[in-house]
């Protein structure tokens, strides 16, 4: 793997390479998911996904399952953006 250095302002922003943003097409007002493993700072990529229509049949599914409390990781009021690998790209 090749690292290029990217310097911090100090507000905290830093630019991404040229390279970088083209291979990922990333543009002005593109959302990268931030997490932190030990020293190293991850980016990847998200993408925008269209909410559920009122008329999806998952909604048919709310409260089927009687072991609800164990769904803690699941989002009652999701933000509309996934990371690359939870949509398939």
């Amino acid at each position: 793997m090749r690292y290029q250095t990217v310097t911090l302002t100090s507000k905290g922003q830093l630019t991404l390479p040229k390279e970088y943003r083209d291979k990922l097409r990333l543009d002005k007002g593109s959302r990268l998911a931030v997490a932190l493993k030990g020293d190293t700072l991850l980016l990847k990529k998200v993408y925008k996904v269209a909410p559920l229509a009122e008329a999806d049949p998952i909604w048919d599914m709310l409260g089927m399952f009687e072991d609800r409390d164990q769904a803690d990781g699941v989002s009652a009021a999701p933000q509309g953006y996934a990371a690359a690998a939870e949509v398939g790209r």
